[in-house]
Order: structure tokens, then C-alpha cells, then sequence
């Protein structure tokens, strides 16, 4: 019996400091990967290189995912997602967002766009209409000097290894 009711203030200790820890912590991923897109324009007959930037900022109950697309032959491509925090699990850092797109410079027949409706396991009109994109993205291996971090999309497996940017506090005047 003595057991069991330590069992149970323990359990209850948890609920209670979970109450009162602050209910997201703030994350600034900065990632980078190079692209090889297969183009579909037909006069380009090799996959095309480029540069993948993804930032994903979390700043207690605001969300922000910037990806920006270039490369040597094409202009430029880029896509803002922002939106909210909805539920996190601290024990697997896992955040369920609703982002809504927020600025797109998108070129005819984007790789990007395509590249981005897989990885947010989302469809065309959804993204491209502004609509509330439910997403899940989980914080994995952060390792201990806090430099980097495993960044992956849910239900789609996309994984982005980032650099961990340290948060800008503000300096009292």
C-alpha cells in the first residue's frame, strides 16, 4: 500500500509540474540540403542541383516554416508557412501545428511546390488556398553541445539535419 501511494503522488507531482512548465520551448533550425530535381521541362534532359534552405522557428505558441528553392538555371522559389502550436509532447519533442501559407514565389512548373506536397503530406489547393495545414514535426538526437538537431516531418518521414540557431534575447536598455 505504502508503495502504491508513493506511485500515485509521483503521478500526480508530474500532472501538477506539467501545469506550471511553460508550454513550448523555443527552437531556431536552420537547414540546408542540395536538391537533384528532375525538371519538367522537356529541353533539360539531366536532373537539375540546387539549394534547399528550410528555417523552422518555434517561439512558445507561434510557428514558422520558411523554405527557399535556387539553383543556377532558375529564379529563385520560396514558401512562408506561419501558424500555431497546437499540442506538444515533451518526453519525443513531437509539436502538432496549424500553419497557413503566408507568402509564395513560386516559377512555372515548381520544383519546390512539388517537393513541398510531399513533404507536408498536403494537396495542391490546400496549400496553395491558404487553408489551415495540420502538421506534425518532431525534434530528434539534439546533441549535447545543442549545435545540431534531427528535424522530421510526420506522417511523411522527411528528415532535415539542422544547425541549432541560440535564440536572440533582448538586451534591457
Amino acid at each position: 500500500m505504502f508503495v502504491l501511494t508513493w506511485v500515485f503522488v509521483l503521478f500526480a507531482l508530474t500532472h501538477v509540474l506539467e501545469y506550471f512548465v511553460p508550454p513550448h520551448q523555443q527552437w531556431h533550425l536552420s537547414c540546408r540540403a542540395d536538391g537533384y530535381f528532375d525538371p519538367q521541362q522537356a529541353q533539360i534532359t539531366s536532373s537539375v542541383v540546387s539549394e534547399l534552405l528550410l528555417t523552422f522557428t518555434l517561439e512558445y505558441q507561434d510557428a514558422a516554416l520558411r523554405y527557399h528553392l535556387g539553383n543556377e538555371s532558375l529564379p529563385a522559389e520560396s514558401i512562408v508557412l506561419q501558424g500555431n502550436v497546437v499540442k506538444v509532447d515533451f518526453g519525443a519533442l513531437n509539436y502538432a501545428l496549424q500553419m497557413q501559407l503566408k507568402s509564395k514565389k513560386l516559377n512555372n512548373d515548381s520544383m519546390l511546390l512539388d517537393y513541398l506536397l510531399n513533404e507536408l503530406a498536403v494537396g495542391e489547393s490546400q496549400l496553395l488556398e491558404g487553408d489551415l495545414l495540420p502538421l506534425q514535426v518532431q525534434i530528434l538526437n539534439a546533441n549535447d553541445d545543442q549545435l545540431r538537431a534531427t528535424l522530421t516531418f510526420i506522417p511523411s518521414n522527411s528528415i532535415w539535419s539542422c544547425e541549432i540557431i541560440p535564440a536572440v534575447l533582448p538586451q534591457p536598455h
